[in-house]
């Protein structure tokens, strides 16, 4: 179980540095021969000695799709755990391009009867299978959406989930690829949706779904000659 999870960890790792810099800090520094991120030789605990690094402890639980997890985090003066781990659970789901796209939900358990450090015990439950994360494909910028949309529609892909290595605020510059994709192919214009995460402005993940979406609720799925918009993975909303 214990070389199962450090297996799973280390090859998330692929999945959740590529544009790591979408929180606007470095995630440079790990890897997944590092020590930094792991209390014992099995890896069955992870360690942080920072906030940064309790965000990307819970990156790489998520890249994993690891539904549970204990972080040993030892605060150096900083945040309390209970505070750390309430911000970096907030943070990863929310402003990070993976947690938004992924994650359902986080809850934890934090104990700051340790001594030196506290222990963070994480579950987390999915709104994307495994497959589904494994599935995405990797881009270093959007100039690869427009053949890699074109394969994917010609091959009756019901999706297209891109993650990419860089983007800023380029999200008028997507819209108008897909749009191009559409009319060259011959599709309707309001039949694609396209969503970024965590959001527009800073999206490190791009999902393009390839089949019309039956609304749930009103606003949910745009009437619209242009690809609707679903900041942070939510109901879908159309860019002026």
């Amino acid at each position: 179980m214990r070389k199962a999870l450090a297996m799973a960890l280390a090859a998330a790792l692929a999945v959740c540095l590529t544009g790591c810099d979408f929180l606007h800090r470095s995630y440079s520094s790990v890897s997944p021969h590092s020590a930094t991120y792991y209390e014992s030789e099995d890896r069955s605990v992870l360690r942080a000695e920072s906030y940064q690094d309790l965000v990307n402890d819970l990156l790489l639980l998520v890249g994993g799709h690891q539904e549970s997890g204990t972080i040993l985090y030892y605060p150096n003066g900083g945040l309390t755990g209970s505070e750390a781990a309430e911000q970096a659970c907030a943070e990863v789901q929310h402003e990070t391009p993976l947690g938004a796209y992924a994650v359902d939900y986080m809850t934890y358990t934090v104990d700051d009867d340790k001594g030196a450090f506290s222990q963070v015990a994480v579950e987390i439950a999915y709104r994307r299978t495994a497959e589904q994360v494994a599935a995405m494909v990797h881009a270093t910028s959007v100039s690869a959406l427009e053949d890699l949309l074109t394969a994917a529609a010609e091959n009756g892909g019901d999706d297209l989930v891109l993650q990419l290595g860089y983007f800023r605020d380029q999200s008028r510059d997507v819209l108008d690829t897909v749009a191009r994709v559409q009319e060259n192919l011959g599709v309707a214009p309001d039949s694609w949706q396209v969503h970024f995460y965590p959001n527009p402005e800073h999206a490190g993940i791009i999902e393009i779904l390839l089949t019309a979406e039956e609304p749930t609720e009103a606003g949910e799925t745009a009437e619209t000659p242009e690809a609707a918009v679903a900041p942070e993975g939510t109901a879908p909303e159309v860019l002026p």
